[in-house]
C-alpha cells in the first residue's frame, strides 16, 4: 500500500505560524486532531504543531524536569508559566524541522519514520506543495485493516 491510498487529503486542517495558543487548542479540539501542519501567507509549510508540542510548552520534559525538580512542585510557579504560555503563537513552538514523505513512498516507510523520529503524523508532499497528512491512526484504519484481512497461505 502507498501513503496515497492511507493518507488524508483534500480539505487538510492547516494552521498559520500566527495563530495563538488558545486558538490552536480549540482548533485541534474541534476538529478531533491531535496535530497540524503550519503553512505561511504564501502557502509554504514551515512547521508542525501537535498535542506533544502543546504539552511541552507547560510541562518539562523527563531531562528538564530531573534537573530542577523542586523548580517542578512549586505548583503557583507552574500556574504562573502556564499562565504565560497562553501568550505564544504557533511559531514560537511548533516543530520546525520537518519529516515528510511523498505519495509514492510505501506506508511502510511511514511507519518505520514514525519510529525513527517519535512523531505520529507526516506532512505527505509532492513537489514541494503540501498534499495531504498520514498519522499512525490512517495506518491502523487502513493499512493494518487490509493487513488483517488477508488470508494466510
Amino acid at each position: 500500500m502507498l501513503v496515497k491510498n492511507a493518507m488524508t487529503s483534500g480539505k487538510i486542517h492547516t494552521l498559520s505560524p500566527r495563530d495563538g495558543f488558545g486558538k490552536i487548542v480549540r482548533f485541534l479540539v474541534k476538529n478531533k486532531i491531535s496535530g497540524a501542519p503550519v503553512i505561511n501567507k504564501k502557502g509554504k509549510l514551515v512547521g508542525i504543531v501537535s498535542e506533544k508540542d502543546l504539552f511541552y510548552k507547560l510541562f518539562p520534559s523527563p531531562k528538564k524536569f530531573y534537573k530542577d525538580p523542586e523548580y517542578y512542585m512549586d505548583f503557583n510557579r507552574i500556574e504562573a508559566d502556564a499562565l504565560a504560555v497562553k501568550k505564544l503563537k504557533a511559531k514560537d513552538f511548533m516543530t520546525r524541522k520537518l519529516v515528510t514523505i511523498g505519495p509514492e513512498e510505501h506506508i511502510l516507510k511511514a511507519c518505520s519514520l514514525f519510529i525513527k523520529h517519535e512523531i505520529r503524523r507526516l506532512p505527505v508532499v509532492d513537489k514541494g506543495k503540501l498534499i495531504g497528512v498520514v498519522t499512525t491512526n490512517d495506518v491502523y484504519k487502513r493499512f493494518l485493516t487490509v493487513l488483517s484481512s488477508i488470508k494466510d497461505k
